[in-house]
């Protein structure tokens, strides 16, 4: 402890009593927000892992979009206009939810 954090306290049982109070309290509080971090660096870890699983799979989705594209254009030259008109509604809709 450096000479700018010490409380200055009359030597008595009374004052050791409450210094032993306030010690097992920091110690107790120190514990807990330890536990906290504990569990919020595990919740992070267990959503950063789930995050990175849904971008490969979305890397291999794309992969297989872009393929099939290219097939489509190579087999039937570009077809965006037919798609565009034929299509009134989207069929798949998205919906965003925050955990």
């Amino acid at each position: 402890m450096s000479g700018d954090q010490r409380i200055n306290v009359f030597p008595s049982r009374m004052a050791q009593t409450l210094m032993k109070t306030r010690l097992k309290g920091a110690q107790k509080g120190h514990s807990l927000l330890k536990k906290k971090s504990d569990a919020l660096t595990l919740r992070f870890r267990a959503i950063l892992g789930k995050i990175i699983e849904t971008k490969v799979q979305m890397g291999e989705v794309m992969k297989e979009a872009a393929f099939s594209l290219a097939e489509t254009k190579f087999a039937a030259g570009d077809v965006n206009q037919t798609v565009l008109q034929s299509v009134s509604k989207a069929q798949i809709k998205v919906c965003i939810s925050v955990d």
